[in-house]
């Protein structure tokens, strides 16, 4: 017996004759042996299977109980090892006979408690989005009960930084700016995973540059020798009689790709690989880390958050892993969300014991604006923009240039029935960063 798809060249050939046998339409026909003698309808979406009907003449259900299983658990090499069924021979799984059912145990279905559909491979745990959000900021330290006390100790709690935007969020009291701290926690300027210039350890460079595993051409050994012994790049132009922007057009690349970093005195340093190491014992170190960062994530989001150096089958497999070990749960986790999820149990559980989180913004230089990158562009059509939280749910989101002490916001999209609470959200943002809020769109937005 076997399951195919009408894109398959056998079916192809005999579309005419499959669609007068079974019926017109989109779906997978199962054969035994020429014949067609049954079909399923199905299709992926949100990343897990969705299976309408099946429908099998009963004296083949031994065999196709076997081709189905081979079916389902080849899915999950393209990543969608969840499905979720909603009727067998045109009757409600719910309401099958003891033989179907079953059968449908054997294949690992069981109800989703809804009385209306089966699942396989994960489980339904809704919690509100509230919830999620609410664990979520307060396990990033944004939450007003687990701020750290001042810029210092957030510092030396984050691998990495952009800006003191998304330092200032995780702090109660801001004394000292990023640039003024460098000196004293030894910091870098290097390129992130996502390509994004951010401060951290020399370490933490050397970590990303091995898991880029990118070899430097040997055009640049050169320049790669003299800044590892030495960190003036004004000897390296004298030497060269070289000019600043020849000198910034030659390094961009290293910089970029990971193998320069700029230290906290304006110099530059080589950044070498971490010695003895397996890239894939690195990797999965680190999307480890990664991911026990989130109460709930999905598979997008990890790849959004991770960057383009991990694939989806690499996050899938240390996810697999995590959901092995029993650290993470799998399936429908938040409501409103028909989307595949992985949750940390003891984390959800832990969110009803925590207050209302503080109406806040997330600025895009935080890294939490990737988790949320789904929700800004389908609901407000930005890729990158400050989102403005009012009772845990995200109500607006603006764009703005920051210059001089000042936030000119260029562009804003919101809930028109919360404008108000967005705009005294974002005077809060404001007024926690020592700045102030100015343009034309701002004072329209105020006048209104």
């Amino acid at each position: 017996m076997r399951i195919l798809s009408q894109s398959d060249p056998f079916c192809s050939r005999f579309i005419n004759e499959i669609r007068l046998i079974l019926k017109q339409g989109w779906y997978h026909p199962v054969f035994k042996g020429v014949d067609p003698i049954g079909r399923i309808l199905m299709f992926v979406v949100n990343d897990y299977l969705e299976i309408k009907d099946v429908n099998i003449p009963h004296s083949y259900l031994d065999e196709f109980k076997d081709a189905f299983s081979e079916l389902l658990d080849n899915y999950r090499d393209r990543l969608v090892d969840v499905s979720v069924l909603h009727a067998f021979n045109g009757v409600p799984v719910h309401d099958c006979d003891e033989n179907i059912q079953g059968i449908l145990a054997e294949l690992g279905f069981s109800s989703m408690g809804d009385g209306e559909r089966y699942i396989r491979g994960g489980v339904v745990e809704p919690r509100s989005r509230r919830e999620v959000y609410r664990m979520l900021f307060n396990q990033h330290r944004i939450h007003q009960d687990s701020r750290f006390e001042n810029e210092t100790m957030a510092l030396e709690h984050m691998s990495e930084v952009r800006d003191d935007f998304a330092l200032r969020g995780r702090c109660e009291m801001f004394r000292v700016d990023l640039h003024s701290m460098a000196a004293a926690h030894q910091l870098h300027q290097g390129t992130s995973l996502r390509g994004h210039q951010v401060w951290a350890k020399l370490a933490h460079f050397q970590r990303l540059l091995t898991i880029r595993n990118v070899v430097a051409s040997e055009e640049d050994d050169d320049i790669l020798q003299f800044f590892s012994e030495h960190n003036d790049p004004t000897v390296y132009m004298d030497r060269h009689a070289m000019k600043r922007s020849e000198f910034r057009k030659l390094i961009s690349p290293l910089v970029r790709s990971g193998h320069l970093v700029q230290d906290y005195r304006g110099g530059f340093k080589t950044v070498t690989p971490l010695p003895k190491s397996d890239l894939w014992e690195v990797k999965r170190d680190y999307l480890r880390e990664l991911v026990s960062q989130y109460p709930v994530v999905s598979l997008k989001q990890v790849e959004r958050l991770a960057g383009s150096p991990f694939s989806a089958e690499e996050i899938s497999d240390v996810l697999h892993e995590f959901e092995e070990d029993g650290t993470l749960i799998k399936g429908f986790l938040v409501d409103d969300l028909q989307d595949i999820c992985w949750g940390r149990q003891e984390m959800l559980e832990d969110s009803t014991s925590l207050r209302k989180t503080r109406d806040l913004v997330v600025p895009p230089s935080d890294n939490l604006i990737h988790y949320f990158g789904g929700i800004l562009r389908e609901r407000f059509a930005f890729g990158s923009a400050y989102m403005v939280f009012h009772n845990e749910e995200p109500i607006a989101a603006f764009k703005a240039n920051t210059r001089d002490g000042t936030i000119e916001i260029t562009d804003f999209v919101g809930d028109s029935d919360l404008e108000k609470e967005a705009l005294r959200v974002m005077k809060e943002f404001a007024w926690e960063h020592d700045t102030r809020l100015t343009g034309k769109l701002y004072e329209k937005l105020r006048t209104r």
